[in-house]
């Protein structure tokens, strides 16, 4: 079968530029100074190693996704552990069967595919490279990223080798419905970031602070109906939404040492040669022009196991609809709550059922019942008898578009 032509883009849409004091209204939600030199007469025990806060260059290409074998190094997952309306296909060729997956000669495809053959299921595809790095730079050229009511679009790395969160998991890029999106890690490890250290560069409030109970820069992550531990998200404001993303082609990349983690995101105009040649070199100058969020675990007191908070980390690439994320919070979003069906606010803060001849919906939190026919989201997502236009909409829309994928190590490691 002939392959399907990538989704066109969108034209811009003109965006708010939102206020950069403000997190959106949609979510939940200088290096320590040496000690003094004893006197000479006193013997000084050898210094530990330091590691410089920066990066300090260094890199080589290691691994590369790019043209027409871009797939060609990542598996293809099935599992939904979002709880939510994603039929994730199974491989490479069954995703482009299915229009959800192409590569070209310059640029891959993931994109939101066709209503599913299971009830309350879209096509869609989520991949994860068959190689994982400990330490590393790793960088993404991107054109377009996917935004949409239900759509749970995230690039980030999770670890291997130990059960969820012992390995770490680093969103880079991650938001739903219409919320900007935040940086976040999360790990099972104690481990409390220095808010002065983080915000060294430039302010960087934790995202996740409110729905943390008030715990600032707390990674330490556990999800359960009491908790309160969600991870930790320092950010540099603002926090864009997809769309706004989307509007702002460039390369997301992310550095991991022994010592810390840093997100950059560099804008295509200003995309430095060094990519060109492969051989990134990450400096101070990064730091202030590029750096989105700062996890200095080393330089945290409270985190004692700077290197093992993360284990070898795999890159994933995923667009998800609703679960237990865009599905609960639905009636957050002004856009989205008046998108599909009806909204019944008072069902959906008391989990009242409704009856099919209302025609209404209520916003569904999956992790505490499975009602995919009252839930909103799943509701317009998977649009039964096409009275929402969400076909059409999520194609022109749900799609990444990525240039290269690229993850460079250290040389001589």
């Amino acid at each position: 079968a002939p392959a399907p032509a990538p989704a066109p883009a969108p034209a811009p849409t003109p965006v708010p530029t939102p206020d950069p004091t403000q997190l959106p209204p949609s979510l939940p939600r200088p290096p320590a100074p040496a000690p003094w030199p004893r006197p000479p007469s006193a013997p000084a025990p050898a210094p530990p190693p330091v590691v410089p806060p920066a990066g300090g260059g260094g890199y080589v290409l290691d691994w590369e996704a790019k043209g027409k074998s871009f797939f060609d190094g990542f598996n293809f997952d099935t599992f939904d552990g979002n709880h939510g309306a994603s039929h994730y296909m199974a491989s490479y060729e069954e995703a482009k069967a299915a229009g959800v997956a192409y590569a070209s000669e310059s640029y891959a495809i993931l994109q939101a595919g066709t209503k599913s053959e299971y009830r309350f299921k879209r096509k869609t595809a989520k991949i994860s490279t068959a190689k994982a790095w400990k330490h590393f730079f790793a960088a993404m050229k991107f054109t377009h990223v996917p935004y949409g009511c239900g759509v749970w679009p995230a690039f980030f790395t999770l670890g291997t080798g130990a059960q969820w969160p012992m390995a770490g998991e680093m969103d880079i890029l991650e938001y739903v419905n219409d919320a900007g999106s935040m940086t976040s890690f999360h790990t099972a490890k104690e481990c409390v970031l220095d808010a002065e250290e983080v915000n060294r560069f430039k302010p960087m409030p934790d995202a996740n602070r409110v729905e943390n109970g008030g715990s600032n820069y707390n990674c330490r992550t556990e999800y359960c109906d009491t908790c309160t531990s969600l991870g930790c998200a320092p950010n540099a404001m603002p926090l864009y939404t997809g769309q706004q993303w989307a509007n702002r082609p460039g390369i997301l990349a992310m550095e991991r040492t022994e010592a810390f983690a840093k997100i950059f995101y560099i804008p295509e105009g200003e995309i430095p040669d060094d990519f060109d040649a492969n051989e990134p070199r990450p400096d101070a100058t990064w730091d202030a022009r590029w750096l989105i969020a700062y996890y200095p675990f080393a330089a945290s007191p409270g985190c004692p196991e700077p290197d093992d908070v993360m284990g070898p980390q795999k890159f994933i690439l995923s667009i998800a609809f609703c679960g237990d994320w865009a599905s609960k919070v639905w009636g957050d979003s002004p856009t989205c709550s008046r998108t599909g069906p009806v909204f019944n606010e008072t069902a959906s803060r008391g989990k009242l059922p409704i009856a099919p001849e209302q025609h209404q919906c209520r916003a569904v939190d999956p992790l505490a019942e499975y009602a995919p026919e009252q839930d909103c989201c799943t509701q317009y997502v998977t649009d039964e008898n096409d009275e929402f236009g969400a076909e059409a909409e999520l194609q022109a829309t749900a799609y990444f578009r990525i240039s290269w994928l690229k993850v460079f190590q250290k040389r001589g490691r």
